[in-house]
């Protein structure tokens, strides 16, 4: 664990050193002042910090999988794809260079074009999963109708799954509107409980025949992302951090991702 918590320091480092000239691909719009590279672009492509970083991240997480005693009843890993297992630095790269600002419209066109690389040691993670017997539930603020060119992406890059141990959904309208700050507190605990319970009809909707492998209760393993909302009934504003480092690398693995996040709010 003190060795996790030294990787989220010098990330919090990496960070805190760009607050301008960074563009997200979910919500936030913020211009570019220059035509430069920010420094948050820079970091993700340029240093060997950050493949040092995600690859330590994702082999604790994996040891951590392989020691502890897992459930004899299906089990589920929950994982954000944008900077978690998709790497968009090249978007990002491409606004900065050109001036410009996040729009849905050029997000989506990026989405579209399908060239995201892999988060270092996100594919040894993956494979470690579907390994043991676990199955993947991508939960991604990507829109739900682009959720296919999302999954021709992964495996363009060499993710191991199939619809039978991942199912990947995308935003949708209804994510936002559940919001009630009492059992949906952000905008993917909706679809979270949807797959734990069983309910995440998307998952066999094209196929009757998964419906076996998605429609029964999951016990929740671990929980993967890049941001403090990639954790069930979690914010910027009500985040731990303290409860938060005793289960990283536990049940919980956070990444770093200097780029873009709800803390840009």
């Amino acid at each position: 664990m003190k060795k996790v918590i030294s990787s989220l320091l010098v990330a919090g480092l990496c960070v805190s050193v760009s607050t301008v000239g960074y563009a997200n691909p979910t919500n936030n719009k913020v211009k570019i002042q220059s035509k430069g590279l920010s420094t948050a672009v820079k970091w993700t492509q340029q240093s060997q910090e950050f493949p040092l970083l995600t690859r330590y991240l994702y082999q604790q997480a994996t040891q951590s999988l392989r020691e502890q005693k897992l459930p004899t009843t299906p089990w589920l890993v929950i994982m954000d794809i944008d900077e978690t297992l998709l790497n968009n630095s090249d978007y990002n790269k491409r606004l900065d260079l050109t001036g410009g600002s996040y729009t849905g419209e050029s997000w989506q066109a990026w989405v579209h074009e399908k060239n995201a690389t892999a988060i270092p040691g996100a594919i040894e993670f993956v494979k470690t999963v579907i390994e043991l017997g676990g199955q993947l539930a991508l939960v991604t603020n990507r829109n739900h109708v682009d959720d296919s060119y999302t999954w021709q992406n992964l495996l363009s890059v060499g993710f191991p799954i199939d619809n039978k141990t991942t199912c990947l959904t995308g935003k949708r309208p209804q994510d936002k509107k559940a919001i009630d700050n009492i059992n949906i507190i952000n905008d993917k605990d909706l679809r979270r409980q949807e797959f734990t319970s069983g309910q995440a009809s998307q998952c066999w909707g094209q196929d009757k025949q998964l419906k076996s492998f998605w429609n029964r209760d999951f016990s929740l393993v671990y929980q993967v992302g890049d941001n403090i909302e990639d954790i069930a009934k979690t914010t910027q504003k009500n985040a731990d951090v303290q409860q938060l480092l005793l289960r990283q690398g536990k049940d919980i693995l956070i990444l770093p991702n200097a780029m873009y996040g709800s803390w840009g709010h």
